[in-house]
């Protein structure tokens, strides 16, 4: 059964210190691409929010580029908001 999206205008706004917060160390575990915000914290290879070497709680856009799923992944992740500057 996959996640129902919001619509944009329903998304929580994150600043990147608010995102930082969500850095899956006793608390969920959310990274950003792209200006959407994604929830990792149940999926089993962002245990403790780490990934292969890269963190949750930050915006990942540029380092999602190398890796071997690309962005095919974000589909099966729950949307729970949107970057802001």
């Amino acid at each position: 059964m996959g996640m129902k999206r919001m619509a944009d205008d329903n998304l929580k706004e994150f600043t990147k210190e608010e995102l930082a917060q969500y850095d899956g160390n006793g608390v969920r575990a959310y990274v950003a691409i792209d200006g959407i915000v994604y929830d990792v914290t149940k999926e089993e290879s962002w245990e403790y929010g780490k990934h292969y070497g890269q963190l949750a709680g930050r915006d990942l856009s540029k380092e999602i580029e190398g890796t071997p799923h690309g962005k095919s992944i974000l589909g099966k992740l729950p949307i729970v908001g949107k970057l802001v500057d």
